[in-house]
């Protein structure tokens, strides 16, 4: 009997394992048309959802119109008190869901005026590539570029452009370099090798706006819809990694069209090199000064000045050797450094040169202390409520 049981429950477990973050992947490698049919499926799950309800919308009226007589038994009222009743929920919820609104990525949000190289720099990758346009651009507290899709409503089949940059990338790289993380992003925005790629790579941030804005606002008309992304965002996220990581790849390639190989090589590393640094030597000293009891804690203007002129050799070394021994990590959208470079040709990376301004002060130009200034507030009060839960653990 217990035999069985375990048969039987070896069995669910081999049905479902292609849907986990590791089945996808193994999926993706052994046999990637199918997993791109799978994953197409489940992206286009959401919009399915949302649009049951226009479609109730439309078919009880007209299900009514044939059920009904003029002498009907007890199951033809039945079939009509049912329509009545999708009819009802189908006008309630394309209503909930017509009325949703998302917020859109917060940060500072930067202008030409304020920024005209880097916009002047935008306009140029996107006639390169032929995007139809950004909407918005936002500068963030995080080691971040990216271009987020916000719906405009509910059913998100219109949305607003953001480009989030993160400030620690302009204070850490070269103007060069952000150049082509720049060019990486609005080559896989336009996505012309691979349109379906982009939109599924999308669809990641987009479903999960849908949590965020019901965090924030839940009418309660909506609460289905929140049930519903609540499970259905983090499972689209978790297996359609794969798709994200060709995405990725292709989003390097696109580089090329741009900046030459070797920038783009050197762009790349310095990117991978730099987030490791920030992440495993620079923000835990800032929580460590916040824990300590420093007062004045401003991480940003602190992190221009180690980075003005680049990290040392030493440093550089040290954090690459991390790097290469650092294990693949199969929830990240991000293919490990060696199969990025050799997805351009190049088996070893190419370290950062010396900088002799960084692309902050490049592209901000006037506004680069008020951009640190703003961006260090915000810093501070993360870094205070972290330290609120080191010291409350």
């Amino acid at each position: 009997m217990f035999l069985a049981l375990r048969n039987k429950l070896t069995l669910f477990d081999s049905f479902f394992k292609p849907f986990s973050r590791r089945g996808a992947l193994m999926l993706f490698s052994r046999q990637a048309r199918i997993y791109r049919l799978l994953t197409l499926l489940a992206g286009l799950g959401g919009y399915g959802f949302l649009l049951l309800f226009p479609a109730l919308l439309v078919a009880m009226p007209v299900a009514l119109f044939y059920t009904v007589q003029p002498v009907m038994s007890e199951w033809q009222w039945f079939l009509v008190t049912v329509e009545v009743l999708s009819l009802t929920i189908g006008i309630v919820m394309t209503y909930a869901i017509t009325a949703m609104r998302f917020p859109l990525p917060s940060g500072l949000e930067l202008t030409p005026a304020c920024a005209p190289r880097l916009f002047e720099l935008l306009q140029e990758l996107i006639e390169l590539y032929g995007v139809e346009g950004i909407d918005r651009v936002v500068l963030r507290d995080r080691f971040v570029v990216r271009v987020i899709r916000t719906p405009r409503n509910g059913f998100a089949f219109s949305t607003t452009r953001t480009l989030v940059i993160g400030l620690p990338v302009l204070l850490t790289i070269s103007p060069l370099d952000v150049h082509v993380l720049l060019a990486r992003r609005v080559g896989q925005l336009a996505g012309k090798g691979q349109r379906l790629d982009s939109w599924l790579y999308s669809l990641r941030d987009m479903w999960d706006q849908y949590i965020s804005g019901c965090a924030l606002h839940s009418p309660l008309f909506a609460r289905p819809v929140c049930s519903f992304f609540a499970s259905y965002a983090p499972f689209y996220r978790s297996f359609s990694v794969g798709v994200a990581r060709s995405s990725e790849l292709y989003a390097d390639r696109c580089a090329l069209q741009a900046v030459n190989d070797r920038d783009v090589v050197r762009g790349i590393t310095g990117q991978v090199l730099t987030e490791a640094y920030l992440c495993r030597s620079y923000w835990p000293a800032v929580l460590e000064a916040g824990v300590s009891g420093s007062r004045g804690l401003s991480p940003h203007a602190d992190m221009a000045k180690v980075f003005e002129h680049g990290l040392p050799d030493e440093v550089v070394q040290g954090t690459l050797q991390q790097v290469s021994r650092k294990k693949a990590d199969r929830r990240s959208a991000i293919p490990p450094l060696a199969e990025r470079l050799e997805n351009i040709g190049h088996r070893k990376p190419l370290l950062p040169r010396p900088m002799s301004v960084t692309a902050a002060r490049f592209y901000l130009g006037g506004a680069f202390d008020r951009c640190i200034e703003v961006i260090d507030k915000r810093a501070a009060q993360k870094v205070r409520s972290k330290v609120i839960k080191v010291f409350g653990s």
